[in-house]
């Protein structure tokens, strides 16, 4: 999506991905090759994958990629592409009275973003375009420079929230194909809780469906690490997956705060020490609370385990925005769901099966 800053990996995959573009032999029959790109969701895309060559590995990297880019494009929300209506038409088009004609898994995340929306009764929406769009202004300009910083109006934001209903977003499948249109044409889309964990959630099914192609090929477990977004795909050759959560207050991402021995699915992590900005001596990060519409301390990270890396990025969010008692309640009672909190103290905080 629109290019705004890099950010620092949320989660450092250790004993699992070489951050070069080397390989090393792993003991066997398999050789851990790993890549870096930084052209889809603005984020650092780290893939890496347990292959018997080079050219097996340079074969499912660039699938991969292709993909994302694939998915990156259509869940866009800054820029049009020709050929393709993406959440930026819907957006272009919002109160116009004609439903568009979009790619079906378009309009099957939109569907899926309403459903989270429901169940976590609205700690994540992606109808609050009006209201982040004044954050990612402010975030940006005080950025680009720091003179200039200032934090959205209270006035802006409530005029703001009057057009966040996710009720006004309307998804139509059928036999005609897929449609969507947004009904007040002051509301906007924004896709940042979902669309990267769901475009890696559904790279690492098309892979997992090809899984025996894959093997005779020589190319064995994968890794995909997209910013806080961790899916592992396959059994690591020897020994298990390992994924550490960052330090949120390691300024170079290095060191880390909690270490999972025998990781499985995905781990998504959200974070306060990501895409922030300083205006008067205060800290004000991306992830805005629908009540407050104002970004919330409770948290300096909310880290989750599940199956599915989609999932895991929509919980991760909404959990950032429940207070801890709510928050602890609602994990412990999602099946395959575990949660790790940072505190603002540093402390953590556990589900039970973490």
């Amino acid at each position: 999506m629109k290019k705004k800053i890099l950010t620092t990996i949320s989660i450092i995959i250790t004993a699992a991905v070489l951050l070069t573009g080397c390989g090393i032999v792993d003991g066997g029959a398999r050789t851990k090759f790993s890549d870096q790109y930084f052209d889809v969701f603005d984020t650092v895309v780290t893939v890496t994958a347990y292959c018997k060559d080079r050219k097996g590995f340079d074969a499912v990297n660039t699938e991969i990629h292709e993909t994302l880019k694939h998915y990156h494009r259509l869940f866009d929300i800054y820029n049009e592409y020709d050929g393709m209506t993406n959440a930026a038409t819907l957006n272009r088009l919002a109160g116009s009275g004609e439903p568009a004609d979009v790619d079906p898994e378009l309009a099957e995340l939109i569907e899926y973003t309403k459903s989270m929306y429901a169940q976590t009764n609205g700690k994540v929406n992606a109808a609050m375009g009006a209201v982040l769009k004044l954050w990612h202004e402010a975030r940006t300009l005080s950025l680009n420079d720091p003179a200039k910083a200032y934090i959205p109006s209270a006035a802006d934001l409530k005029d703001a929230a009057q057009h966040c209903n996710i009720d006004d977003v309307n998804v139509y499948t059928g036999a005609q194909g897929s449609r969507v249109s947004l009904n007040d044409p002051l509301m906007s889309l924004d896709l940042g809780a979902f669309a990267k964990g769901w475009a890696v959630e559904k790279t690492a099914k098309l892979l997992e469906s090809k899984a025996d192609e894959l093997e005779k090929q020589g190319i064995g477990g994968i890794i995909i690490s997209a910013g806080g977004n961790v899916r592992m795909i396959g059994e690591k050759p020897e020994g298990t997956w390992k994924v550490a959560i960052q330090d949120p207050d390691s300024a170079d991402g290095s060191a880390y705060i909690a270490v999972i021995d025998d990781a499985k699915g995905s781990v998504v992590t959200s974070g306060a020490y990501q895409r922030y900005f300083e205006y008067n001596g205060k800290k004000y990060h991306h992830i805005i609370d629908g009540d407050t519409l104002m970004p919330e301390d409770r948290y300096l990270s909310v880290s989750v385990r599940t199956a599915d890396s989609g999932y895991a990025d929509a919980l991760s969010t909404a959990l950032f925005n429940m207070d801890p008692e709510e928050g602890k309640a609602f994990a412990e009672g999602l099946e395959g769901v575990e949660v790790l909190w940072v505190m603002p103290d540093r402390t953590m905080v556990k589900t039970t099966g973490w």
